[in-house]
């Protein structure tokens, strides 16, 4: 059956949105604040969320508040994230973006993109996810693997980098749902559209998905 990706685009929203409205929009655990939600997202890049939640169960016990990040002796807090990638890069992102948020934003989290992306270990990807979960409604439309997979085995872009997959998404799906397209994605990406061996036969998506069992 050949539609247009407006068609795909809707129907995929449609199915996987009803499918998945129960499921959390995000895997990441152990916070209970806007900046500690943040500070899991910027954790986040290049991990999985297993290895976040495993990592942060201790760390916001040890560091309860932005001060406490804000004052962290680096080798310290290096060390304390050190089972995850790129953890010293991360400990300074923490540190810093910190610092910021204590001076510049009275310790509250800035809510717009436009901020946000200034943040230390912050991308458009961390500030859509961010923004999504914490407020319901994005600027954007965060682009993960599975995100990426997807758009492409339904040819909504050809596209290969992650800012370029998100500009070709933006236009094809409206602004209302900008939100709610990572996280079924997501979770589709994950259970039956895998990266190896996708389960088409399983799929809501194989009637109309131009990559179904091939």
């Amino acid at each position: 059956m050949q539609i247009d990706e407006k068609k795909i685009a809707n129907l995929t929203y449609k199915l996987l949105n009803k499918k998945y409205k129960d499921y959390p929009s995000t895997g990441l655990k152990n916070w209970k604040s806007d900046w500690q939600f943040l500070f899991s997202v910027i954790l986040s890049a290049r991990s999985n969320d297993d290895q976040v939640n495993s990592i942060t169960k201790g760390l916001f016990k040890n560091y309860p508040a932005l001060e406490s990040f804000a004052n962290a002796d680096l080798t310290k807090l290096s060390k304390d994230i050190h089972s995850i990638g790129f953890f010293n890069s991360k400990s300074k992102y923490l540190k810093n973006a910190a610092k910021i948020i204590l001076t510049e934003y009275k310790g509250k989290t800035p809510k717009n993109l436009e901020e946000l992306i200034k943040l230390p270990g912050v991308g458009r990807k961390t500030a859509n996810v961010y923004q999504g979960v914490i407020f319901g409604k994005s600027e954007g439309i965060a682009v993960d693997t599975h995100v990426a997979r997807m758009s492409q085995r339904l040819n909504l872009t050809k596209e290969k980098t992650a800012e370029k997959i998100e500009q070709d998404l933006m236009k094809i799906f409206p602004k209302s749902c900008y939100h709610r397209i990572n996280p079924i994605l997501f979770w589709h990406g994950r259970t039956i559209c895998l990266a190896r061996k996708p389960k088409c036969n399983e799929c809501e998506l194989n009637q109309f998905c131009p990559s179904a069992f091939i």
